[in-house]
């Protein structure tokens, strides 16, 4: 109990001292070593995963919301599979109404065909139009976090290439429009 007693006394001691002068005072019996100056953390940097967040919710939402859309772009979305059935069925309609092979062609498959690139391409002109805005406005800004720069690009990229492919399928570039052959004429002479 002794060694208790003399032990809290020189810590009391040492606190007194340390507030009427203000500084700490070195003791020998002391086995830890105390530094003089406080060590301040290194500092980091924002676009690395320890570094604080910097860039805000927002813009790093916008990206993956562009990289999102620019790959839905490529692989199509479930809105596009309806609209493309439902524009299956009304041509079927309308080819039992209207009975012509060349418009039956047209109407059960070029059409789908053409809904289809069209909500893609609409799809993918959004994801460039995000993921572009997001570059520009964030291109240039220090605190900007690096991953939201190269997710928004990849977006960009993916809507771009999404565009032209949903262009290809428009125009019929990569296959063309099939054709019904040519029945045989009847009759002899």
């Amino acid at each position: 109990m002794v060694s208790d007693s003399t032990s809290n006394t020189a810590t009391t001691d040492r606190t007194l001292e340390q507030e009427q002068t203000g500084h700490e005072k070195p003791e020998a019996q002391d086995s830890t070593p105390q530094s003089s100056t406080p060590q301040d953390p290194e500092p980091q940097d924002p676009g690395t995963p320890h570094g604080p967040a910097t860039g805000g919710f927002a813009p790093g939402a916008a990206a993956v919301v562009s990289a999102g859309l620019g790959f839905t772009s490529l692989t199509g979305t479930g809105l596009g599979d309806m609209l493309r059935s439902r524009q299956e069925i009304v041509g079927q309609i309308e080819a039992t109404v209207s009975g012509g092979t060349g418009d039956q062609v047209d109407a059960l498959y070029g059409a789908p065909w053409h809904t289809a690139a069209l909500v893609n391409g609409i799809i993918a002109l959004v994801a460039v139009l995000v993921g572009g805005a997001l570059l520009a406005a964030h291109s240039r800004r220090a605190g900007t976090a690096s991953w939201i720069k190269a997710v928004a690009l990849g977006g960009a990229v993916l809507g771009a290439l999404g565009l032209l492919i949903a262009g290809g399928m428009y125009l019929d570039l990569f296959a063309a429009q099939p054709e019904l052959p040519m029945a045989p004429m009847m009759g002899g002479g």
